[in-house]
């Protein structure tokens, strides 16, 4: 996160909603590699693991009248704020360090999605977390039901985006 950019700030409340699961990998892919994969998320390139799990949430939201099946991202330039990567929309795009996506389908409650890439020594490591702030019970019970999918999800989600970073 920039320095200039406390925890605190609006853009950044969504730290505090008070459910969470991620994952994390390391690669010797430097940051600005690392970036590049991440920032092309979404769209044809899709979600790098998992991605019929997604389609099957994607089918779903749509069935009930959401953006799910939404696609595209926008071309030909960096993405920034405000953006809409399929049903996301673009919260935080500071490269070559975070993005974090806003969660556009129907659900019991408000989701972010964070990638924060941070540069080590001999390469660089992504956290891939999802924040969720639920709305009452339904909401609590959507993210239970989520978790299996979490815990396998995260993993491969950062191992993947490292893969294509090297």
């Amino acid at each position: 996160m920039p320095q200039d950019m406390p925890d605190e700030t609006p853009l950044y409340d969504y730290r505090h909603y008070p459910l969470h699961a991620g994952g994390s990998a390391f690669t010797h892919a430097r940051e600005e590699a690392v970036w590049r994969v991440v920032s092309a998320i979404g769209g044809d390139n899709r979600y790098y693991a998992m991605n019929g799990l997604w389609t099957i949430r994607e089918w779903l939201d749509s069935a009930v009248g959401g953006p799910g099946r939404r696609r595209g991202r926008p071309q030909g330039r960096p993405i920034k704020a405000g953006d809409h990567i399929d049903s996301w929309r673009v919260r935080v795009a500071d490269a070559p360090t975070l993005l974090a996506l806003e969660f556009g389908m129907k659900a019991p409650g408000r989701g972010v999605l964070e990638f924060s890439i941070a540069p080590m020594a001999s390469g660089s490591q992504i956290t891939a977390t999802a924040f969720w702030n639920p709305d009452g019970i339904a909401g609590q019970l959507y993210w239970m039901a989520m978790m299996p999918a979490h815990l396998v999800l995260f993993k491969r989600l950062t191992a993947e985006i490292c893969r294509r970073a090297e």
